[in-house]
């Protein structure tokens, strides 16, 4: 009876032991699956796309580039429409003083004639009056374009924005300012309640 007790003593420890055996290999299989997913993570992050610090200041370097160059064309553009409109400006101005023939010649059209013995040239977007004596030299000049603008400020604008860019006025009577403006004058036609301004005329003597 004994021996069959100490058999049966040996056979569970027997199976004990297996189990115990078998219990820790199973945990060292799933440490060895933890360890692999461990490192499947890291491999993974390890292959994410990263930004150095020299690549993102190179980034910021070319934004940087690009947006001063694109202020820097803004500007130049700016500055070159405002240098066509003081040419143009000079450019009305030269034709004070011409007789109608000179007029033709140098705008390169035929005008049509307006009232006041005045004259219309339509390309060129302006009307011209002549000296009250004889009738035959430009003396006064409207321009007829509403976005022609005079050192940035735009008929449209109120008169104060002119006064800004042109300084005080010789004088300002009834919704009519004059300005003197090299050897020059320059009529700027308001309105007396909303102070917006409306016309241009160059003048070669003032009135």
């Amino acid at each position: 009876m004994r021996r069959i007790m100490e058999k049966n003593n040996k056979k569970y420890s027997r199976r004990l032991l297996a189990a115990l055996l078998l219990f820790s290999m199973l945990e060292i299989s799933g440490c060895s699956i933890k360890e692999t997913d461990r490192t499947a993570g890291s491999t993974k992050e390890s292959t994410a796309p990263s930004i150095t610090q020299t690549e993102a200041a190179k980034e910021s370097s070319t934004a940087e580039a690009i947006t001063t160059a694109e202020a820097n064309t803004t500007a130049e553009a700016n500055t070159t429409a405002a240098e066509d409109e003081s040419a143009r400006l000079d450019g009305y101005i030269g034709l004070l003083g011409l007789t109608k023939e000179e007029l033709v010649k140098n705008l390169g059209e035929e005008p049509e004639k307006i009232d006041e013995g005045g004259l219309e040239f339509k390309k060129a977007g302006i009307r011209i009056w002549f000296d009250q004596t004889n009738y035959k030299t430009a003396e006064q000049i409207f321009v007829m374009d509403p976005d022609f603008d005079i050192h940035g400020v735009k008929l449209g604008e109120k008169i104060d924005k002119f006064k800004e860019v042109l300084k005080d006025p010789v004088s300002d009577r009834n919704g009519d300012a004059h300005f003197k403006y090299n050897d020059i004058y320059l009529s700027i036609n308001y309105d007396t309640n909303t102070q917006v301004t409306y016309g241009l005329y160059l003048l070669k003597n003032d009135f």
